[in-house]
């Protein structure tokens, strides 16, 4: 099954602009996103978070399986400046959310790992996002489902 955003009629291929069925796909997604990060906001909100934290934790905890990650690292993954990764890693210690450990291999660097309360922030939050993803899953994956006008309904058994 094609989708708007996968087909597009021949003529909007030919100019370069987006038929109307893409725009509305486009649109009605970035709804649906803002709509689940104003979601996210308010739940971090609820445990004392801001999604920034509850992000970076996310971040501590996923990375690469069995490495702890840098400060540099953490800023890469957040696409934040060193520097504010630096603060932001500050203000989660200050909150007993995560602690610095030297790196084994060069002293020059810390390692961050999440402290047993960050790890249960972590868990509580990511518990409600999922539980909200899961409940909207059939809404976001509708808006990639929209056939495109000009295309015959693919009949193929699923």
């Amino acid at each position: 099954m094609s989708t708007a955003l996968e087909s597009r009629p021949q003529e909007a291929e030919d100019d370069g602009r987006p038929s109307e069925e893409e725009l509305r796909a486009l649109a009605d997604f970035r709804y649906a996103l803002r709509q689940f990060l104003a979601f996210s906001e308010q739940a971090a909100a609820d445990v004392g978070l801001t999604t920034q934290r509850y992000q970076a934790l996310l971040a501590i905890k996923t990375f690469r399986e069995g490495a702890h990650i840098s400060v540099g690292e953490l800023a890469e993954q957040l696409l934040i400046r060193d520097h504010s990764a630096a603060e932001l890693v500050s203000r989660l210690e200050q909150a007993k959310l995560v602690k610095r450990k030297n790196d084994p291999l060069d002293r020059r660097r810390s390692l961050i790992v999440l402290t047993a309360l960050g790890d249960r922030r972590l868990a509580q939050l990511a518990f409600v996002h999922l539980r909200k993803l899961r409940a909207e899953k059939s809404a976001f994956l509708h808006l990639f489902d929209t056939q495109s006008d000009s295309e015959p309904q693919d009949q193929t058994p699923r």
